[in-house]
């Protein structure tokens, strides 16, 4: 079935987040079957080791959407409470569910550390307190990010000269922390403030910024767009999984993921607005899952990664299949968690008078269309 209503008019980019989604679930599938006392082989050479960008692609993308949506409350003080209020019931309670059950799975297998066990690391990871070390649920780290920058754009909702100022200074020090790191080698900062606060990651949020103001201002050849995006992305990703090892978080790499991921939202969303096209529903609904998908998959593909290790001893099991098998259990397990867990508490919320979407998707047709 192809979808191509007035009610996903944005199908395009709901479809994107569920492309990003399954880049992360490709990347920690690699990593974990790749292990020695598992598989001992990097699927397919290690083409899926750049899998990571797409959190680059969610942070552009968050940059969007936030941008897209909230533009007309900017200077607006009295839509700040439900800025808030939407964001917080949007990440917080799925958060919880997923961190949740990976600390039930760490309870049978715990980590050498036992970091998961100390009352100050629960709390701050279960309050996505800003912290030097990464959540108890590693994919949390992303959102940490996310919070910061809904509190400088919050900012904006409260005094846009303030909020301006805030975000200037704050892309500013970010770019010269990235520029010291590709100059020197060296981060420039450390603790809390190279992790999260002034981390080259943050950049990318500006990027998706910049392109939520051209969409509506500027028409350029859209499909252009979207195939140099899609050459910038993925041949940056190729080079990185191939070529030269750098740093996991080289700012020249990171860079270069943010430009594809602009040019690629910019084309998907001018297509979707002019309804250019039409998207599968299965790729619809992997976008509608997504977040589910991220936060859930990785304690799946460690219980997918210990199966097959045992299964080992019995058949072997080849990497390709192994791989596949991963990926099909993590989607299974995020439609289910989207089914039974998200769309309730979207219920509840509602019910709650904070109205949450169904996609962030839908809330930018609603408010392109009035």
């Amino acid at each position: 079935m192809l979808v191509n209503s007035p009610g996903t008019k944005l199908a395009g980019v709901e479809a994107s987040r569920g492309a990003a989604a399954m880049l992360v679930v490709t990347m920690h599938a690699t990593t974990v079957l790749g292990q020695p006392n598992i598989l001992g082989e990097r699927v397919f050479g290690g083409l899926f080791s750049f899998g990571h960008a797409g959190v680059d692609f969610f942070f552009v993308l968050s940059g969007f959407i936030i941008t897209f949506i909230h533009a007309r409350d900017i200077d607006k003080p009295a839509q700040f409470r439900a800025f808030w209020r939407k964001r917080l019931w949007r990440v917080f309670p799925l958060y919880w569910f997923a961190t949740l059950s990976f600390q039930a799975l760490l309870a049978f297998s715990p980590t050498a550390g036992r970091e998961e066990q100390h009352l100050s690391h629960i709390l701050a990871s279960w309050l996505l307190f800003p912290e030097a070390a990464w959540p108890i649920l590693d994919v949390g780290w992303s959102l940490r990010h996310e919070f910061l920058f809904y509190a400088l754009f919050s900012v904006l909702i409260l005094n846009r000269r303030m909020g301006s100022l805030c975000l200037a200074i704050w892309a500013g020090v970010c770019l010269l922390n990235a520029s010291w790191i590709m100059a020197t080698g060296e981060y420039a900062f450390s603790g809390v403030a190279q992790e999260i606060v002034f981390r080259p990651f943050n950049i990318e949020f500006f990027f998706g910024m910049s392109t939520a103001l051209l969409v509506r201002r500027r028409v350029w050849r859209p499909a252009c767009m979207l195939a140099a995006g899609v050459a910038i992305f993925f041949g940056n990703g190729l080079y990185e999984s191939f070529g030269p090892k750098q740093s996991l978080e080289w700012p020249a790499h990171q860079l270069l993921y943010a430009l594809g991921a602009a040019l690629i939202l910019y084309g998907v969303a001018r297509l979707d607005l002019a309804q250019r096209w039409t998207i599968p529903a299965w790729a619809l609904k992997l976008g509608t899952a997504s977040y589910s998908i991220y936060l859930i998959h990785m304690p799946v593909v460690l219980v997918s990664g210990e199966l097959i290790r045992r299964a080992q001893s019995v058949v072997s099991v080849p990497v390709e299949a192994g791989f596949v098998a991963v990926l099909v259990v993590s989607v299974i397990a995020g439609l289910v968690v989207h089914r039974y867990v998200e769309r309730p508490i979207m219920r509840y919320s509602s019910r709650l008078n904070t109205p949450l979407p169904i996609s962030e998707s839908e809330v930018i047709t609603r408010r392109q269309l009035s």
